[in-house]
C-alpha cells in the first residue's frame, strides 16, 4: 500500500510542479540569456488578417457604443466623492475635472522610489486613498476600482504613451521581459510563444495578436467576459490557459509585465476604454 501511495505522490509532484514552482523561475531579473523569437507578423498584417477572419463586427459595435463608457460617469462621480477620515476626494488634490492629471496616465507604469518598484495607475489610486484620504483601498477588479481607474486614464486619451525604462526602471523592465519569455504551467508555454513567435496564427477560433498594441487600451470591455476588465485580468486569463497558477492583482510580477508591454506601445495614443473580442 505504501509503495502505491509513494507512486501517487511522485505523479502528483510531477503534475503540479510547474504550478507550484511558478514563483521561483521569475526570481531573477537578468534577461540577457533570453532567446527571443522573430515576430510572426506586424500589427498592420494582424489587422488585415483580423478583418478577413472576424470581419468588422467589433469596430461596428464599438461605434454604436462601448458598454465600458457607462463606467466613465460613475468613475467621475467617485473621483469627486469625499471619502475617508481626512474629508478629501481625489478632486481635492487634482482638481474638480482632473485637470492636474491630464497627461499623467501615459507615463504609467513607472518606477516609484517610495515603493522601490513599479507603480501603476490602479496601485497609485489606492495609495492615494489610503495615504491622502484616509480611505479604504478599493478591491482590485471591482466595479468602483475599474471605474475610477478608467476615468483617471481617460483624462489622457489621445496623448501618446511615453513610458520610461531609464534609470532604476530598467531592472524592472528586464524582469518583466524575463516573465514574458519564461515557460510556465503544464503546457510549458510562455507569453511570447503566442504573441511573438506565432502572432497572426489561429488557435481554435482565436487569432493571436502581436504585442505592439497590448498596452494602449485598458481597461477594456471584452465580449468574452461580458464586462470591463483590466490588463492584469487578461494576464490571469492567459496564465489559466497555460495551466499555470495566476498571481494576485498588482503583484510585483504583473506590474513589471505591465511595464514591459506598455513600453511596446510607446508612441501610440492612449484610447480607453478599449473593446475586444
Amino acid at each position: 500500500m505504501y509503495k502505491n501511495l509513494f507512486k501517487i505522490a511522485v505523479c502528483l509532484a510531477v503534475i503540479l510542479s510547474p504550478l507550484m514552482a511558478v514563483h521561483d523561475v521569475w526570481a531573477g531579473g537578468d534577461s540577457a540569456s533570453i532567446q527571443e523569437y522573430e515576430q510572426g507578423c506586424t500589427y498592420e498584417e494582424y489587422e488585415k488578417t483580423y478583418l478577413e477572419f472576424y470581419g468588422n463586427s467589433t469596430n461596428e459595435m464599438a461605434e454604436e457604443g462601448n458598454p465600458a463608457e457607462l463606467m466613465l460617469d460613475d468613475g467621475k462621480d467617485l473621483y469627486n466623492t469625499v471619502d475617508g477620515s481626512k474629508g478629501k476626494s481625489c478632486a481635492s488634490c487634482h482638481g474638480e475635472n482632473g485637470e492636474k492629471l491630464v497627461g499623467v496616465a501615459v507615463k504609467y507604469p513607472k518606477y516609484d522610489p517610495a515603493i522601490k518598484g513599479i507603480n501603476t495607475v490602479a496601485l497609485q489610486i489606492n495609495r492615494c486613498r489610503e495615504n491622502q484620504m484616509g480611505a479604504k483601498p478599493l478591491k482590485y477588479e471591482s466595479y468602483d476600482q475599474l471605474a475610477l481607474t478608467l476615468y483617471v486614464k481617460s483624462l489622457s486619451n489621445g496623448m501618446k504613451i511615453n513610458v520610461s525604462i531609464d534609470g532604476p526602471a530598467r531592472k524592472f523592465y528586464e524582469k518583466g521581459k524575463k516573465f514574458y519569455y519564461t515557460r510556465m504551467g503544464q503546457w510549458n508555454f510562455n507569453c511570447a510563444i503566442c504573441h511573438v513567435k506565432y502572432s497572426c496564427k489561429r488557435v481554435r477560433t482565436n487569432l493571436l495578436s502581436p504585442n505592439r498594441r497590448h498596452g494602449d487600451h485598458w481597461p477594456s470591455y471584452r465580449l468574452k467576459w461580458g464586462k470591463t476588465g483590466s490588463m492584469q485580468r487578461r494576464f490571469r486569463g492567459c496564465m489559466k490557459n497555460m495551466r499555470a497558477k495566476p498571481l494576485p492583482y498588482q503583484s510585483e510580477e504583473y506590474r513589471n509585465l505591465e511595464l514591459y508591454l506598455t513600453y511596446q506601445s510607446n508612441g501610440l495614443p492612449l484610447e480607453v476604454p478599449g473593446m475586444r473580442m
